[in-house]
Formats: structure tokens, sequence, C-alpha cells
């Protein structure tokens, strides 16, 4: 959620290291591979760019390196950066030094590296391409669509993907003990939640000799007043958060943008902070609070619950020496979403715009990259990539992989994993979707398998206390796949008048979604004063902006078409 800048000394130090690793081994200017090299398959080594902490330097170290060295006699040599990637990326597209494969995490870039005729287009390859084309159906269409030739010049890491292997639902965490001292209650309304809440403040008063806090959430991060205070709207069956945190939001179910300020669901969401708030529930710091300060309020137990939990650390509970301050994450629906009962929708990406990759005109054999993006593409590649090795990480029951211990203790151990090779080879396209024999190509992915490395004892015997079969349970069952398609892929010219409209109408919901949810002392007064404020909103004249994106989206959506 966050980027971090690097000054420019240290983005030209990074351009001379990278530019003297490349010396070592200068490509020839042209990317096309000779017959013989392609033929006899002479050892081939790959500088890539890596930023996981690793003491990896070539992949051939790792278990997994091995065997595609074997098949392939191709090693990786991780080149490690930190920083700003799209300065990075910028910066080595300026100087012309940039790796064979290149990682690139914005359309943007792409396109400028497209057109500098950085990058080697891939449709040649397709034609031998059976497993890559199968694996990627869905994709290559929408991998066409920012170049403005509509030719394939990228891949992407961690798609496609199963919303059961990969489900994400951040909705209001809560400390354990609380849900037991209330004798492990079902909550899903906003309703359910106020009424918790109280009575939670009045049992646990003080923790740790401090105040107790009804509800922490870190409103002063970028992401925080525009992006999660209104995000009610995604906890419902109708839309999902494709459209990102801007002026709309996107309706899965009638396939178009609809503004966000006025949406039915936004306004319950502040209505249900606002309630919060004059309970005495929410933290009154929550508008000066980033995810730091909120984190440290989880860490010390003082917070009985956080929306949006994306800063619960149960390992630092744990090492306090309590336990009982773990927290697990609770489904939540608006009054109206409840009563409506319908599927969640669910996000899943189709494309990560923000993890791709290249071949660029610096691979010295283009050829042989491809042919190993094929095999990564195909059953056997996915499966050694993602779980290993048979007898070693898994072993085959009833025809379905099943984890050995050394996997269990391997897979969450960031040294261990690397001398693996498990996340050491993104570039080579990860997924999240089931084998053929029904077992995510990720074994970790597996729901019952995650919550059996990860929880604690307190935490399975809470999911227990609760009837749920694995802390993804009721997601999974009350939720569907909303597929992001091109809508994610939507966005207006910033540097144009609608560019510029958007941003007001982004200001102006931030600024008063803080009224909306401090002042109001009554229910009245809350629809009282968003009566006069969309007044006003509707004066900027927000159907322009949405309007737009909806106009845009039929556009690409045409040329999608045309593409498949």
């Amino acid at each position: 959620m966050k980027r971090f800048r690097m000054g420019m000394t240290s983005l030209l130090l990074l351009a001379m290291v990278w530019l003297a690793a490349c010396s070592n081994n200068p490509a020839p200017s042209s990317s096309q591979p000779s017959s013989a090299t392609s033929g006899s398959k002479d050892p081939y080594v790959i500088q890539v760019l890596h930023s996981t902490a690793t003491n990896i330097k070539k992949s051939d170290e790792t278990e997994i390196g091995k065997v595609i060295k074997e098949k392939f006699n191709i090693v990786f040599e991780y080149v490690s950066f930190t920083g700003n990637e799209l300065d990075q990326m910028n910066l080595m597209l300026s100087a012309g030094n940039y790796p064979e494969i290149v990682r690139l995490s914005d359309n943007s870039v792409l396109d400028k590296y497209i057109r500098a005729g950085a990058l080697l287009p891939l449709d040649d390859f397709l034609t031998n391409a059976p497993e890559f084309k199968k694996r990627y159906d869905a994709q290559i269409p929408l991998w066409r669509l920012p170049a403005h030739d509509s030719k394939l010049y990228k891949w992407e890491n961690n798609v496609p993907t199963d919303f059961k292997n990969n489900l994400e639902a951040l909705d209001v965490a809560v400390r354990i003990d609380v849900l037991e001292k209330a004798g492990w209650p079902e909550l899903l309304s906003t309703d359910d939640y106020i009424q918790f809440l109280k009575q939670a403040m009045k049992d646990h008063p003080t923790t740790n000799g401090q105040k107790s806090i009804g509800m922490t959430v870190p409103f002063a991060e970028p992401w925080g007043v525009q992006g999660i205070a209104p995000i009610m709207y995604e906890k419902g069956g109708r839309y999902s958060t494709a459209a990102g945190n801007l002026s709309v939001i996107w309706n899965q179910v009638d396939q178009q943008y609809v503004d966000m300020m006025e949406n039915e669901y936004v306004k319950e969401g502040f209505l249900f902070f606002n309630q919060l708030y004059r309970e005495g529930i929410l933290d009154k710091d929550s508008f000066t609070d980033l995810l730091p300060q909120a984190t440290e309020k989880l860490v010390s137990g003082r917070a009985l619950s956080t929306w949006y939990p994306v800063s619960v650390d149960n390992a630092s509970a744990i090492k306090s020496g309590h336990p009982e301050w773990q927290m697990i994450n609770l489904p939540i629906r608006s009054k109206t979403q409840s009563e409506r009962n319908e599927k969640r929708q669910i996000r899943v990406e189709d494309t990560r715009s923000y993890e791709m990759y290249s071949i660029t005109k610096n691979a010295k054999d283009s050829k042989r990259i491809f042919e190993l993006l094929e095999w990564a593409a195909s059953d056997e590649g996915k499966i050694l990539l993602q779980s290993g090795i048979e007898g070693k990480h898994y072993t085959i029951e009833n025809g379905k992989r099943v984890a050995t211990e050394d996997y269990k203790n391997i897979i969450n151990d960031p040294m261990q994993s690397s001398q693996v090779g498990f996340r050491m080879f993104p570039f080579l396209g990860y997924v999240g979707t089931n084998a053929p024999d029904g077992v995510p190509y990720d074994m970790k992915m597996d729901p019952v398998l995650t919550d059996e490395m990860t929880l604690s004892p307190e935490l399975k015997n809470a999911y227990t206390q609760l009837g749920w079969t694995d802390s993804k349970q009721y997601w999974r069952e009350t939720g569907k796949a909303a597929p992001t398609g091109i809508a994610a892929a939507i966005a207006i010219d910033s540097t144009s008048e609608l560019g510029a409209l958007q941003q007001k109408l982004i200001e102006f919901r931030v600024k008063n979604t803080t009224k909306l949810i401090i002042e109001p002392k009554s229910d009245e007064d809350f629809e009282k004063l968003y009566s006069q404020i969309i007044n006003d909103y509707r004066k900027l004249e927000p159907e322009k902006v949405v309007n737009m994106y909806n106009q845009l989206y039929q556009e690409k959506l045409a040329q999608l078409e045309s593409l498949k």
C-alpha cells in the first residue's frame, strides 16, 4: 500500500552496479539466438533483479534451481535491489541497461519500454507454446491491451488464481479473549458489532493497566479515510474493489462503474463509523494514527478490535506472554447487505499490472528463455516451482499431493524456503489455481493446510468454538469469485480536465467523510448532514467522471473482443 522512494544517489549507484554486472556478460545487438547455441544447450546465465532478502546468489544453489539447470542448462543470477521500482525501471530504460528479463510494475512504464523498442514481442513464440497458451488463455488478450500495437509483450505473476485458494477478506479483527467472555457470539451485522463492542468495553475497561480501545483504525494513512473508510461496499453482493479507491466503484453484477460517494453501502459504512464514534468505541486518535500507531495498540492489547485488519501481529501477542490478545478476522455486513443476504463479490485478479515480466532486446537467447517459460506453464513446471520435489516436499496419496513434515517446517521459514527455491522464481510465473489432482499448485494455499501451519492452538480453538472448520470457511460459503477483467485497468488521464475533476471528487469525499463520522450526534443528524453534503457534491457534476469510466470500459471491452 505504501511506496518508499530512494534518492537519486542510490538510484545512480544501483544503475552502476547493474551496468557493471551486465558488462561481465554483454548482450549482442541482436536478440535472436543462434541455432548452435540453442541446439547445444550451452550454459546460460541470466541476471535478474530480486527484492526478496536472501543469501542465494545463483538459482542452482537451490533444489528447484538445480532441476531447472539439469533440464535447460539455465541459471539465474540474483542481483539485489532496494528502493522505488518505478524510478529504477525508468532509470534503467534511459540508460539502456536493463536485464534480459525485466520486472515492470506499472502499465505506463510498460508503454515506455515498448515504444522505446526495449521489449521483444512474444507473438512468434506462441505458435509452439501449447502449455503457455492453455495456462494463460484468459490472460493473453488482457495482456495485449496495454500495448499500442496490440502485441504480446508481457506475462504476469500470480495469475490466474482461484478465490478459494487466495481468498482475501479483511473485515473486522477481534481479540479472542473478548469473544470468549461474550460466549463466542455470531457477529455479522453492524448492529451486532456495536452491541458487542459496547459490552466488551464494559467487560474489559483496561488492558495491562491502560484504558482499552474499542476499535482502532489507521485513518491517517493515505489509504485510510480515502480507501478503507468507504469500503463497506465490498462486504455485500454487488460491488468489488476492482476500481481501487478513487471516485468510482465497480458494480460486478451490472458490469458498470458507479459513483462512490453516493453509493448506499458507502453511506451505511459512514453511519456505522459515526455510531461507533458516538458510543465511544472508535478510537478518537484514529484520524491521526498511521499504521505503526494502530499496530502498537493491537500489540499492546489495548485495542479490542480493528477495522480492515492489515496490521494484526499475533506472534507478538504470544511473545509478550498474552496469547489471549491474539485476534481473528470476522465478517461484517451493513444492515441492507444483511437483509439482502447476497453472495459477496470477492475480488479475483485476472491481471496484475504491478507484477509484470518481459523479455528485453538485451536477451542473448530469447528462444531458450521462452522454452523455459513454456515448461514453467506446464503442470510439471508449476508443481515443481510451487510445491517442490516429490518424495521430499510432498508424497502422493490417493492420487493427491500431501505435504510432508519437511515441507511444513520449511515453508514459513524465509531462509529455508529460499534454499529450496520457493519464492525465488516469480519471473517464471506462479498461479493460484488447482492442479489436476485438486490440490493447489502451491500447496500452502490450501486453507486447511494454511491453518495447520500458521494458526496457534488458541486461534484454532477460537475457530472451533465459533463452529468454523477453518479461518476462511465463512467467505468461501457466502462469497463467489468476482474476476476483475479489464475493470481494474480503466483509468482517466490524470492530466486531463476530467482527471482534475476526479481529484476534486476524491478530496471532497475525504474531507466530508471525517465530518460525517465525527459531527452527527444522532442518526437523524447524520441523515441531515449527509443530505447537505450530497447536495454540494452534485454541484461538482460527478456523473461526468462516472460516464467517462463507463465509456472507456466499453471501448476497452470492444478492443478486448477483437484480440480474442
